[in-house]
């Protein structure tokens, strides 16, 4: 529960923030790679050292699956999550869970690691999220690309 409230409020202060100054990325923010015993793979992006999550993707390892999970503004649509990537768009079937705090959901929806969007991620570390029409980008910096790779290495089947 605790993950879900705090994803929510950061995702949904980073598309706020992004919709309302026009920003290319929150100030702070990075991807980082985890590893959990039979948790398998988590990369998230958020505050490093922190529990400010805006975005986590999940695996396990070797299965070609991820769970990407997120909080979207309760007027934004629930039923899926849309990735962008270069010029990949994809829209993943998602399930909400209501009541993650006053004006947000949380949204899960699972995707192979073949996704376009995703693949795209994978390959160029490119990856924006969409809602009410505005991307709201999560760009990969230097050493980040590392997380990125070994996320994806970890997901493959």
């Amino acid at each position: 529960m605790k993950r879900r409230a705090i994803i929510g409020l950061g995702i949904s202060c980073l598309l706020a923030s992004c919709a309302h100054q026009g920003q290319s990325s929150l100030p702070g923010m990075a991807w980082s790679l985890n590893h959990a015993e039979g948790e398998g793979a988590k990369l998230a992006y958020g505050q490093p050292q922190s529990d400010n999550v805006l975005i986590m993707m999940t695996c396990q390892p070797k299965s070609g699956q991820v769970l990407v999970s997120m909080t979207a503004p309760m007027d934004a649509p629930s039923d899926a999550i849309n990735l962008a990537s270069k010029r990949h768009n994809s829209r993943l079937a998602a399930e909400a869970t209501p009541g993650m705090g006053e004006g947000a959901v949380y949204v899960e929806a699972k995707a192979p690691v073949t996704d376009p969007a995703l693949a795209s991620f994978a390959a160029t570390g490119d990856l924006s999220v969409v809602a009410n029409g505005r991307k709201a980008p999560m760009p990969v910096r230097g050493s980040e690309r590392g997380a990125v790779n070994g996320f994806f290495a970890s997901c493959r089947a």
